[in-house]
């Protein structure tokens, strides 16, 4: 039976993952990203430590509250499905509603913000843009369960509070940071976005990838 995941081997996918090697930066006073191996005659086996937040991740809710659900107890169902990808363009500060283009709302419960701040395998220092709580109200407040950023975190670097995450956190989203949407231009797509199973951990790396598609 044809299903919208028909083709995956096909031409048209984009990857939306920063990946992952031992320059990776991370946010600073994190366990860098190490990956050893050992060869031996006819096979390689090969090992890897790093903070949970490398590269692309999902942040669960246990974040930033220790009684609440771990990387296990997230929905998967909102990890997959119907996305957009909506330009906002700010360099080291917090987005706001008034940012957005034009009369654009969202179609989607998925919306990924591309901000173009945070280049591949930048060092992660003051200058992205992030997400300010009136945004997050905002994007709650039309039915947004997940939101995506291509930055390394959805609050701005030099933020005390972290606004953004606990506005998400209390608004009830889901929210994955570090994307790479070098590649994909402001539309409709469909996106699988799976964190890995760390059962217990407060957040774990994604491969994300997209295909466009009509909503």
């Amino acid at each position: 039976m044809p299903s919208e995941l028909d083709g995956w081997a096909s031409d048209g996918w984009i990857d939306i993952s920063r990946p992952l090697h031992p320059l990776i930066p991370v946010w600073p006073g994190d366990r860098p990203f190490e990956l050893e191996q050992r060869r031996e005659t006819g096979f390689v086996l090969s090992s890897f430590a790093t903070t949970c937040h490398v590269g692309t991740h999902l942040d669960a809710p246990m974040h930033f509250d220790e009684t609440a659900v771990g990387v296990e107890g997230v929905s998967l169902a909102r990890c997959v499905g119907p996305a957009e990808v909506v330009p906002m363009q700010m360099s080291n500060g917090a987005l706001t509603p008034q940012d957005l283009p034009g009369d654009w709302v969202p179609s989607t419960s998925r919306v990924l913000v591309r901000t173009d701040s945070y280049p591949l395998d930048g060092q992660i220092e003051d200058g992205f843009a992030g997400l300010s709580a009136d945004l997050v109200h905002w994007f709650a407040d039309r039915g947004v369960e997940l939101l995506g950023i291509d930055t390394p975190s959805v609050d701005i670097y030099t933020s005390g509070d972290l606004p953004a995450h606990h506005t998400l956190l209390a608004r009830g989203l889901n929210w994955i940071e570090g994307l790479w949407l070098d590649a994909a231009e402001p539309g409709a797509y469909l996106l699988i976005a799976l964190p890995i199973l760390l059962e217990g951990a407060e957040a774990a790396p994604v491969r994300a990838i997209l295909r466009p598609v009509d909503l």
